[in-house]
């Protein structure tokens, strides 16, 4: 990226009593107690890992792998976390806990290195439903986003933990992705579930269209929602751009790296 990039080390923020920092590995359980309790009311979630009931340990060891995978590649995704104070020992101590998370990615030119997650190990998952949640986020994308290139923020996820919700913890991160893409005069991108949509409609962003996932010849589907806000300098006007690595040359397991997500 150029001199305009975004920094992949934000600083804190705070928010009466949430604070908004980058994660670190340090973090994980937390990222992934956040995601076991708040990805489920995503319609997404049930889609594609339908036995999580049955194989928690699956659904536990692949999602603490993928937001590792992201942390590895800080170049691309800046991961945020909001912490909030709780209290353990019996409420003897009050500590600052992750409660809610956000992956934006800064350089969506930039290849993915993520692995499969599993997709043909785990028993949480329907693979079919993994793979065809995958290509139709990456036809969308192509579809929407890819003429913007590099001048965009694209938010991947966006989950807070029931517990800790309507408390700001989730606009806070939001906010970040926000003030990068208006200092630069890029495009604030997302590809919303039904879940996250009013969010994001409050927050801003303008849908511009949606998208059906299913698998041929099945009932079961999901609906997405692509979503942008425009921050454009004077003078500037959006072009076809064709990527250095197009979504379509991309592997299976960086196209659900990248899109398997709310």
């Amino acid at each position: 990226m150029d001199e305009e990039s975004v920094k992949a080390e934000p600083p804190a923020r705070n928010s009466e009593q949430l604070i908004m920092r980058p994660a670190t590995k340090a973090d994980l359980d937390s990222i992934t107690w956040i995601v076991e309790g708040g990805f489920p009311d995503d319609p997404g979630c049930s889609y594609k890992y339908p036995y999580r009931a049955e194989y928690p340990a699956d659904f536990w060891k692949w999602t603490r792998r993928e937001y590792e995978e992201y942390l590895d590649q800080p170049e691309k995704y800046v991961t945020l976390v909001t912490t909030a104070p709780v209290s353990v020992d019996g409420g003897k101590t009050v500590t600052h806990k992750p409660v809610s998370l956000a992956v934006w990615d800064i350089s969506v030119e930039t290849k993915s290195n993520g692995s499969d997650l599993g997709i043909d190990k785990r028993r949480d998952a329907n693979p079919g439903h993994m793979r065809v949640y995958a290509s139709t986020m990456a036809y969308a994308f192509e579809k929407y986003f890819v003429r913007y290139g590099e001048r965009q923020i694209h938010l991947a996820w966006l989950i807070t933990h029931p517990d800790f919700r309507r408390r700001g913890a989730g606009t806070m991160l939001c906010d970040w992705g926000r003030d990068m893409a208006s200092q630069r005069g890029w495009m604030w991108t997302v590809i919303a579930s039904p879940m996250g949509m009013s969010l994001y409609q409050h927050l801003g962003w303008n849908m511009v269209g949606t998208e059906t996932i299913r698998v041929q010849e099945e009932d079961e589907s999901v609906d997405i929602y692509i979503m942008e806000e425009r921050f454009k300098p004077a003078g500037w006007q959006a072009s076809v751009v064709t990527p250095i690595a197009t979504l379509a040359s991309l592997s299976f397991g960086a196209l659900y790296y990248i899109f398997g997500r709310t």
